[in-house]
């Protein structure tokens, strides 16, 4: 895992805000199908009450226009005499009824519905005049009253009679003409909604909560993970670091032996291994050499002849080009070139392709035919330590600083470094480093 935590513990409460955000935008969504099934629900049973109603009372509209004449009309009840032409008719007898359908509907599904059925307007078209100023004339009504009323039925019909009336005191009869616009509707409420809703939603919001700490709590056991990887890899880096300073000390002593050692060629070996070893410490230590010698191309052949006679089992071509070089020196020209030759050859290279060109910019450019690198460990091979993760690499001896002392020496002089693979197989590295005075 090469993302640095505190990018982590960015992008974590920003993907996590995301996923609460969508749950919460589901369960939004389904509170309001949920709601929209339970009304029209409670809208399917109050329309079957209703044609219930409607059947077991048929009430005429000859009923309607004597109600409305002896209760509505003030100036007929005024003028009334004859207390025997009163209606039986009453709207408090349909009560009962509609609270035992309500009950009789509702008991299976715990539905608790309010309805009512009132007639809001009637008209005198003949005196032009509206009977019902206040309040509505209400049909029946559940014992639970409606608060927030949903309508489900609506209807606007009209009254055309003649009534003949006695009149006591002329002994005559009148033939009076009634006609009422009448405008009537059928509301329905259900009162326990919100219970119903959270009944069925409670469920998603367990669910979509055990998701959140799911995921929460694995990011925790990763982030533990993750502090655990990164303080081994401390101590992995503070063993080698003490490993590389013990060192030092037999390093001396045995410089010190060869100079006992009387044959020419074994002392240069020795020497020569010596003072690789000595580089490789340095490095570990980030210690910055300078030298005032700058390289040269007798520098640069005198190298080339050295690294061919250690290695003649593979083909080096080096393809040099020197006009000038007034910023390379010589110790870090060779730790560049070491590095990355003895890496291609550890990672399966017989052949090595080397273009130089030492002119207003040095490049330095490295092609050979070994097994090259995993694209997705290209970012990270230049780090302190790092190994590719492969099979192979388990037969490869090296502690993963070569590339890294390649970095640090191109950074030393503002330079860059690019790396990428051959189509075929094996990279190509290329170096490039300001030549200025």
């Amino acid at each position: 895992m090469r993302i640095k935590k505190k990018y982590y513990s960015f992008l974590f409460p920003l993907v996590l805000l995301v996923l609460i955000t969508l749950q919460v935008y589901y369960i939004y969504n389904s509170y309001r199908l949920i709601e929209k099934d339970l009304i029209a629900s409670s809208k399917e049973i109050t329309t079957k009450i209703m044609d219930e109603m409607d059947e077991e009372n048929d009430i005429s509209k000859e009923q309607l226009l004597q109600y409305f004449k002896y209760n509505l009309h003030k100036q007929l009840i005024k003028s009334q005499s004859n207390q025997e032409n009163k209606t039986n008719f009453s709207f408090t007898s349909l009560k009962p009824k509609i609270d035992s359908l309500v009950n009789s509907y509702t008991k299976e599904n715990n539905f608790e519905i309010a309805i009512r059925s009132e007639i809001y307007s009637l008209y005198d078209e003949i005196n032009k005049k509206e009977l019902i100023l206040n309040n509505s004339l209400i049909v029946y009504e559940s014992k639970n009253k409606i608060t927030n009323p949903i309508n489900v039925n609506q209807s606007v019909w009209t009254t055309d009679n003649s009534v003949e009336e006695k009149n006591t005191n002329l002994s005559i009869n009148n033939k009076q003409h009634y006609k009422y616009k009448v405008e009537s509707r059928v509301d329905f409420e259900l009162l326990n909604i919100k219970f119903l809703l959270f009944k069925k939603i409670i469920p998603l919001i367990i669910v979509s909560l055990l998701i959140v700490s799911i995921i929460v709590y694995l990011y925790w056991k990763s982030i533990q993970n993750l502090e655990k990887q990164e303080n081994k890899i401390k101590q992995l880096h503070l063993t080698i670091d003490s490993i590389a300073h013990e060192l030092n000390t037999p390093i001396t002593t045995i410089k010190f032996a060869i100079q006992t050692i009387q044959e020419t060629e074994k002392k240069k070996i020795i020497n020569r291994q010596l003072s690789r070893l000595e580089n490789t410490i340095e490095s570990i230590f980030e210690k910055n050499i300078e030298e005032e010698q700058l390289v040269n191309k007798k520098i640069i052949d005198d190298l080339f002849k050295e690294i061919k006679q250690q290695h003649p089992e593979v083909l080096i071509i080096l393809n040099l080009d020197f006009q000038q070089n007034n910023s390379l020196n010589s110790y870090d020209f060779r730790l560049i070139v070491q590095n990355l030759i003895e890496n291609s050859i550890k990672y399966g290279a017989t052949k090595i392709q080397l273009n130089f060109e030492f002119n207003n910019i040095i490049k330095l450019l490295f092609s050979d035919n070994g097994i090259g690198i995993p694209e997705k460990d290209i970012p990270f091979v230049f780090d302190k330590y790092y190994r590719v993760n492969r099979e192979i690499n388990i037969n490869v001896n090296g502690l993963g600083i070569g590339l890294y002392i390649v970095k640090t020496t191109t950074n030393k002089y503002n330079g860059i470094i690019r790396l990428d693979n051959n189509k075929e197989n094996g990279v190509n590295f290329l170096i490039e480093l300001p030549n200025e005075k």
